[in-house]
């Protein structure tokens, strides 16, 4: 891999990272749990396992629609 993409991919993880960490401290102040408790709930919804997946649109989404999405998924349950 060219030092370019490394580059490139680096800095798309980087930007996810930060979109996933604004999505969980949204979702702690919305449900008012604790951040490590919204961590939990994200990483155990189909949302946040399809956001690392960019065939599914959600990297582009903004985090408030996100952020309902997870909503919706856990009243679901």
């Amino acid at each position: 891999m060219a030092a370019k993409e490394i580059e490139y991919k680096a800095m798309k993880d980087y930007i996810l990272y930060r979109k996933i960490s604004r999505i969980i401290i949204q979702l702690s102040e919305e449900l008012q749990i604790p951040s490590k408790r919204a961590l939990m709930l994200f990483y155990n919804t189909t949302v946040g396992q399809q956001l690392h997946d960019p065939k599914y649109g959600y990297q582009i989404m903004s985090d408030t629609y996100i952020v309902n999405d997870i909503k919706s998924e856990l009243a679901n349950r």
